[in-house]
């Protein structure tokens, strides 16, 4: 009833800013400073919607009882409400989630036919690596071994068995509870038979001499990690992915210079990694991932 009495030509944001705003009205619970509590981004997995942790702040929204989530749940089409916030910051780069509305906190989120499920409280899921996931699954990897050195719930490993079709993925993983998830993930993906889980630090865990491909991904430096990944490459080399956040400032005439002066500290530090090994060093191909702001993506 609310959206055909509003003009046609107002934006999605504004029509639901409307409904939440005469909500509230009607049960005496608006201020006019909530109005920048109403999102104008979110994430959706599944059925769980997950909103900044400035959405919805102002303790008057849940004084409004279950009554509001439900409609917030129709007018973004979901089920499950959470309000996410910063990393933690620890090891397992933990995030700050609470369900605030709906009856799980598992997640069930299908990507590129890529089935991923885990608990939105207790692991992290980034929609900005989506264009890495991707690219992943697009490759050949037939006949491969890949190391994934920082597996998590399997955003790069299960594309890499998916898709890419690798022989076999050694997935490296500390996080008790993402490690959880990724056994779930495997199963659920009829690839747990091509996966070995190595529980702990990547740096004692890892095999080593076994990798075509090796996945370094972590951030906002891998570099603590170059070690291992090359020791993990077979004695014939193969392709490590090296990911790393660039903080200077960024535009489309600079990127190359950034990019190599990335590669010409990864060159050294792998001579002097593995000196006596005989591998020759090139770089193949330098991507951006995803760009953010401080404070937002």
């Amino acid at each position: 009833k609310e959206f055909q009495n509003m003009p046609s030509k107002i934006t999605k944001h504004e029509r639901i800013r409307e409904i939440l705003v005469c909500f509230m009205k009607e049960r005496g619970c608006w201020e006019e400073k909530m109005n920048d509590e109403i999102p104008r981004s979110f994430e959706k997995y599944g059925s769980h919607l997950l909103f900044p942790e400035t959405a919805f702040a102002n303790r008057t929204w849940s004084d409004a009882g279950e009554d509001l989530w439900k409609l917030i749940c129709k007018l973004y089409n979901g089920r499950a409400v959470a309000i996410g916030g910063s990393i933690q910051n620890d090891s397992y780069r933990t995030p700050s989630v609470r369900l605030i509305y709906g009856t799980t906190t598992i997640v069930n989120f299908v990507d590129n036919h890529v089935r991923y499920t885990w608990d939105i409280e207790k692991n992290m899921f980034s929609s900005g690596n989506v264009n890495e996931r991707h690219r992943i699954g697009r490759l050949s990897c037939k006949g491969e071994v890949v190391v994934d050195l920082f597996a998590g719930i399997g955003y790069f490993t299960l594309p890499y068995l998916v898709h890419a079709k690798a022989k076999f993925v050694h997935a490296c993983e500390w996080n008790a509870s993402a490690i959880e998830a990724l056994r779930r993930n495997l199963e659920h993906n009829g690839v747990a038979n091509r996966c070995r889980i190595y529980e702990g630090d990547n740096r004692e865990v890892s095999p080593r001499k076994v990798a075509d491909r090796v996945n370094i991904g972590i951030i906002p430096s891998s570099e603590d990690y170059w070690q291992v990944a090359c020791e993990t490459l077979s004695d014939k080399g193969g392709i490590l992915y090296v990911h790393q956040n660039v903080t200077s400032k960024f535009n489309g005439r600079n990127h190359c210079d950034i990019c190599e002066n990335v590669k010409v500290k990864f060159n050294l530090n792998c001579y002097e990694i593995i000196p006596t090994f005989g591998y020759q060093i090139s770089c193949k191909k330098r991507r951006i991932i995803d760009m953010w702001q401080t404070g937002k993506r």
